[in-house]
């Protein structure tokens, strides 16, 4: 058994047919066919991702053409209009993208991003209200709005016309907006289905150019910096046109003149010109999320567009100060939510719910993953209430949490999301009815062995293969997130040498040799397990490639995902 008790699966490597019609090195080979990637001309678009022939035609979304028509016409005639967004990254960069790029295309608009606490999720009838009653007659919405029938037909019945622009799952009867703009609705031919909130909110700029409506002083790829913040943050697949906009997103994002994003690097620790998609995942999107969690998204969204350095400055060490309670509440609830998963016997449950007043609905999602990661089962977090009560859900691969949701459409108030991650709001007097029917459905739909935790090993790599050269063949895979995970590599029978918990005890610190290859290794949420490597330290390893910088001078380092006393099975075990 391994250190995070899973079975190790160790994928097929490419045929010699494959290498051979590749013609690439053998490892980049294999990562290429273990992503579907079988013949030299796919393989070659996938690694360019090549920003002037990889995107698509923004015209064939449905509904793309509607609602470009209606917003260019909306600028023409000086009309006022508001886009509202979600409280998350995803929700805040679309706010701010549309923002910028109609007012400078001369339209008047105006952002609005509710408040998770007191207006909770997707569009409400007060805020509908007050801004009709500002004289508001044109809303988008970006990143939610396709579950809000009756809140669109509210504000049609205000005057105002709905567009809706959103990637979440659609429910089987859609608002009456005059544009409903999601690849994910039926009967739309757009080629890829995986834009989040803010890249379908640049194909709507991209539409508006067509209609002749472009920025003033705005370069379509001076704003790709938001879309990769936005699609990297929400774990939009990179894969097809999100890999094409990350992709030079993260070079707009590296050369960037925004003060806030600027300053949003310099709080977190990192220089311009070292940003890739782990540094927004880990490091840039949990400070812009932490003012949506527990303070005012708008901030974030200040931040984002904020004019000067001195003003940057100041919101980026707010949200830096909230990002650290943020991490300090989660701690908090992750060690209730364990005790009650222990206390309840749920662990043995296909599906755990957990639900509690001392819950905080700002970091529930967060909770439910690492509860989720913890017993490798879908979760489901509730901030219990007097009344109604707000819950978070996570899945795990190959089980998808919105459609188990659909069949219990009954029970919510309101629901939404995708396959992975969804939210809801319920009636507390229904969670007991709740629990029980998700209880039902997964013991339906749950197979025994997707209960099993798994790590699947891309390929078998001894240290003393590593080099600066192997490294650069892998790095042509970037950007890495979901749908292009960062390869996990194994090398066996490697010494651990020195392990050491770090000085909070969280994580493990050692060197790892095979042969005369020496490398420093980090192994986050191993700290406990120093002792037992050094009473054992040969080991086998699954670990991925890093590299450190300092003064100009390059280390790889090695990051630790598991490993196994060594000898274990080949594949699996």
């Amino acid at each position: 058994m391994s250190a995070r008790r899973q079975r190790w699966e160790i994928r097929p490597p490419a045929p010699a047919d494959v290498r051979e019609r590749l013609g690439l090195p053998p490892l980049l080979a294999t990562l290429l066919y273990q992503r579907g990637l079988l013949d030299p001309a796919a393989a070659s678009a996938f690694l360019a991702a090549d920003y002037a022939t990889g995107l698509h035609d923004p015209f064939h979304m449905r509904g793309m053409a509607e609602a470009a028509a209606r917003i260019a016409a909306a600028i023409d005639r000086g009309e006022l209009m508001a886009v509202y967004g979600d409280f998350d990254v995803d929700g805040v960069t679309a706010v701010a993208l549309l923002t910028q790029a109609i007012g400078a295309m001369g339209g008047r608009i105006r952002p609005y991003i509710p408040h998770r606490a007191r207006e909770g999720y997707g569009l409400n009838n007060v805020a509908i209200g007050q801004l009709a009653a500002d004289g508001v007659r044109l809303l988008i919405t970006v990143d939610c709005g396709i579950s809000n029938y009756a809140e669109v037909v509210e504000a049609n019945r205000l005057g105002i016309d709905v567009i809706v622009t959103d990637h979440h799952h659609p429910p089987a009867e859609l608002p009456p907006a005059l544009a409903v703009v999601n690849p994910k609705q039926p009967d739309c031919a757009y080629p890829f289905k995986g834009l989040v909130g803010v890249g379908i909110a640049f194909k709507l700029i991209q539409a508006l150019a067509r209609y002749g409506k472009r920025p003033a002083n705005l370069r379509g790829r001076d704003m790709l910096d938001l879309v990769a913040l936005g699609t990297v943050a929400d774990m939009g697949p990179l894969l097809d046109e999100n890999r094409v906009l990350v992709r030079a997103g993260l070079i707009a994002l590296n050369e960037t003149a925004r003060p806030g994003v600027r300053a949003l690097m310099a709080a977190a620790g990192l220089a311009p010109g070292l940003i890739d998609s782990g540094a927004i995942a880990f490091a840039l999107a949990p400070r812009l999320n932490a003012a949506g969690r527990l303070a005012d998204a708008r901030r974030a969204y200040e931040l984002l567009l904020a004019g000067d350095r001195e003003t940057a400055d100041g919101l980026a060490a707010e949200l830096n100060a909230t990002n650290r309670e943020r991490q300090a509440l989660t701690r908090q609830l992750q060690a209730r939510a364990e005790e009650l998963v222990a206390q309840s016997g749920r662990a043995e449950q296909p599906l755990i719910v957990l639900a509690s007043p001392e819950f905080n609905a700002g970091v529930i999602g967060l909770v439910a993953a690492r509860i989720a990661e913890t017993y490798h089962r879908p979760v489901v977090v509730i901030e219990q209430g007097g009344e109604t009560s707000r819950g978070s859900a996570r899945s795990i691969p190959g089980f998808s949490i919105i459609d188990i949701f659909d069949q219990c459409a009954d029970l919510f108030v309101r629901y939404g999301g995708h396959a992975a991650a969804a939210g809801f709001t319920i009636a507390t007097a229904q969670i007991p009815a709740l629990e029980q029917r998700l209880l039902t459905l997964s013991r339906q739909y749950l197979r025994d062995d997707q209960l099993a935790p798994r790590l699947m090993i891309d390929a078998v790599l001894p240290l003393t293969e590593l080099s600066w050269e192997l490294y650069a063949g892998i790095q042509q895979l970037e950007p890495f997130g979901q749908g292009n995970p960062q390869p996990i590599l194994m090398a066996p029978n490697v010494t651990a040498i020195d392990p050491q918990p770090t000085s909070d005890g969280a994580h493990l610190r050692m060197r790892v040799r095979a042969g005369n290859s020496v490398f420093e290794a980090i192994g986050f949420h191993f700290g406990r397990l120093a002792e037992a490597l050094q009473r054992y330290p040969t080991i086998d390893l699954a670990y991925q490639l890093a590299v450190d910088e300092w003064n100009g001078q390059r280390r790889m380092r090695l990051l630790v995902r598991d490993f196994r006393r060594a000898g274990g099975a080949r594949n699996g075990g």
